[in-house]
């Protein structure tokens, strides 16, 4: 880790023992179905992905169930409108809360606006997004879901980007995240702070490179390195178990040591090998090449993603280890000492499982992502619609919508789709439930097949 990430590190460490949080978020418990409740960054975002990626691997006999509640473009306002339709009518046990993007007015921001009173507006701005996330939070609470409030990702004003920045908008939103600590302290709820590490990060990043962002080119959204900094964040709000599985092997005395999440059996000698079957309870997290950078930034893998083999009593030398037959590494005597973390090994078929789950758990955000525009579009072209909505009932609505929508193309190209995407919309469903299904399936362990043999001639 170079020393710009430390830095980084060392910064995140203390803007949380500084601000703190009301209550220690609890780890999802089996059977928790998690409502996603916010905008854009939700609706096609990444980092509850993460986190449901992280709980099936690490709790494979605990399952949750993850429902996407994110609409783009909204507001706590328009969650309020919609909350019990598209949200407590799926009954989730624990619902998290992210708004303040939309809700903070960017245009009042936009550099070179001459907006008369602006500063009124403002206050008016951050009064009217208290006040409605509070009234939130009460309809949740009532509703008997467990409450996370999540104080609102960042918007870049820093960083030197081609697009039309909003200066001071990033402090706003910092107001904001003090404002969701404040409501937490009141309703004595725990928080996730997405704000205060993201600022971190750039503000150290930025010292080097003027253009990096931890957010996307458009100053707003996260890319997946930044989803999967944020889903870091949510964990380690929650703190569940950072072990994978940890293995002690001694290899002097042919037998196990202390192990955890784990089983050995049939440990011996064989030939010049020490060999032995291991039966996990959990799979490592795999990490996508796209989201990879964030392990520069937050320590993921430190504290969530071990999977450590140690193996002590070796004579000095070279080892090869394989799992199933399969070459994974060469490491010292010493090095299987102080213990190898098999978490990020390629070629484990650990790794490989995982992968799995991912492609399975793909096919259900491909599907909850149409799902999801579905809910946009009858939200936002008939707010005051009863549901569930019929498909005949739409089209003046949609018409209407889309001509006063009519500069925004992603909007227009969602409306585009409305028609053929709820035709399917049962099927649609059945794709998410199958592929849950799926991921369940695949992410149960298997017992491997691991033999250290030397390596030295």
């Amino acid at each position: 880790m170079n020393r710009l990430a430390l830095k980084t590190l060392l910064a995140l460490c203390i803007i949380r023992a500084v601000s703190g949080c009301a209550l220690d978020a609890a780890p999802f418990e089996p059977n928790d179905r998690w409502a996603v409740l916010g905008d854009s960054i939700t609706h096609n975002g990444y980092y509850h992905r993460y986190v449901e990626l992280f709980y099936f691997t690490r709790f494979p006999n605990q399952p949750l169930d993850v429902i996407n509640c994110g609409i783009s473009g909204d507001t706590a306002a328009g969650a309020l409108q919609r909350l019990q339709w598209d949200c407590l009518a799926a009954h989730p046990t624990v619902v998290s809360v992210m708004f303040g993007m939309n809700d903070i007015g960017r245009y009042l921001y936009e550099a070179g606006n001459a907006i008369t009173n602006v500063e009124h507006l403002r206050t008016g701005r951050a009064e009217t997004y208290d006040k409605t996330m509070r009234q939130l939070t009460r309809e949740l609470l009532a509703s008997g879901a467990k409450v996370m409030l999540v104080k609102p990702s960042i918007f870049d004003d820093t960083a030197d980007l081609p697009r039309t920045n909003c200066p001071g908008l990033g402090a706003a939103l910092s107001g904001f995240a003090q404002r969701v600590q404040a409501m937490a302290d009141d309703f004595h709820l725990a928080t996730v702070d997405f704000n205060g590490p993201l600022k971190a990060i750039n503000a150290e990043q930025q010292t080097r490179d003027p253009h990096f962002t931890i957010v996307g080119a458009d100053r707003i959204h996260p890319t997946q390195v930044g989803h999967l900094v944020m889903a870091y964040e949510f964990l380690h709000a929650q703190k569940p178990s950072g072990v994978v599985s940890r293995m002690v092997i001694d290899a002097a005395a042919i037998q196990a040591g202390a192990l955890e999440n784990c089983e050995v059996t049939d440990l011996k000698r064989q030939s010049n090998a020490i060999v032995f079957t291991c039966a996990e309870r959990a799979l490592p997290f795999p990490v996508e090449a796209a989201a990879k950078r964030a392990l520069d930034y937050v320590p993921f893998t430190q504290e969530f993603n071990q999977e450590t083999l140690q193996v002590r009593g070796l004579t000095p030398g070279q080892y090869e280890l394989t799992i199933d037959g399969q070459n994974i590494h060469t490491s010292s005597a010493a090095e299987l000492a102080d213990g190898v973390n098999l978490a990020d090994e390629t070629n484990a078929p650990q790794l490989r499982q995982a992968l799995q789950v991912l492609a399975a758990l793909e096919k259900k955000w491909n599907a909850a992502t149409k799902l999801r525009t579905i809910a946009l579009c009858e939200h936002d072209a008939w707010p005051e619609a009863k549901h569930p909505v019929e498909a005949s009932q739409m089209p003046a609505k949609l018409a209407a919508w889309t001509n006063k929508v009519s500069h925004i193309s992603y909007l227009v190209d969602l409306a585009s789709k409305y028609p053929d995407l709820k035709a399917h919309e049962d099927e649609l469903r059945a794709q998410v439930q199958s592929a849950v299904d799926e991921a369940r399936r695949v992410s149960q362990p298997r017992p491997h097949q691991f033999a250290i043999k030397s390596a030295t001639n």
